[in-house]
C-alpha cells in the first residue's frame, strides 16, 4: 500500500484555516493590523528582533543599548491590548501545533523507545 502523506499534509492545512484557534489568531491579527499604534510598533519590533538575530548568528553580540531598546520595545509591546490578545491566540495555536508535533512524531519515538531501557523497569524491581 503506497501511502502519500503530503495529500494528508495538504488535508491538514485546509483543516487548520478551519480551526477555532487560527480563525481567533486571523481576527486577533486584522484587529491589530486595523489600529495604527498597535500596527507600527508590531513592525517595529519584529525589525529589530529579526536585526538582534541576524547580528547574533553572524557571532555578534547586541549591545547594551540594542539590549535596552529592545527590552523598552518588549515591554511596550506587552501592554498594548491588541498585541496581547495576538499574542495569546498565537500561543492557542502554538499549543495546538505542538500536540500535532507529539502526534505525527509518534511512530519515531515509539520506535526508539522500543529499544530504550524503560526507567521505571528498576523502580518496579527494588
Amino acid at each position: 500500500m503506497v501511502v502519500n502523506i503530503y495529500d494528508t499534509a495538504n488535508e491538514m492545512e485546509e483543516q487548520m484555516n478551519k480551526t477555532q484557534e487560527f480563525t481567533a489568531l486571523k481576527k486577533a491579527f486584522a484587529d491589530m493590523q486595523a489600529d495604527p499604534d498597535s500596527m507600527l510598533l508590531f513592525t517595529k519590533f519584529q525589525s529589530k528582533q529579526m536585526e538582534l538575530q541576524k547580528k547574533q548568528q553572524t557571532g555578534q553580540q547586541p549591545t547594551q543599548d540594542e539590549i535596552k531598546e529592545m527590552q523598552d520595545l518588549a515591554q511596550q509591546f506587552s501592554a498594548k491590548p491588541l498585541i496581547k490578545n495576538l499574542m495569546e491566540k498565537e500561543q492557542a495555536m502554538d499549543n495546538m501545533l505542538q500536540q500535532l508535533n507529539e502526534i505525527i512524531t509518534g511512530p519515531i519515538r515509539n520506535l526508539y523507545n522500543s529499544v530504550m531501557p524503560n526507567p521505571n523497569q528498576d523502580k518496579d524491581q527494588k
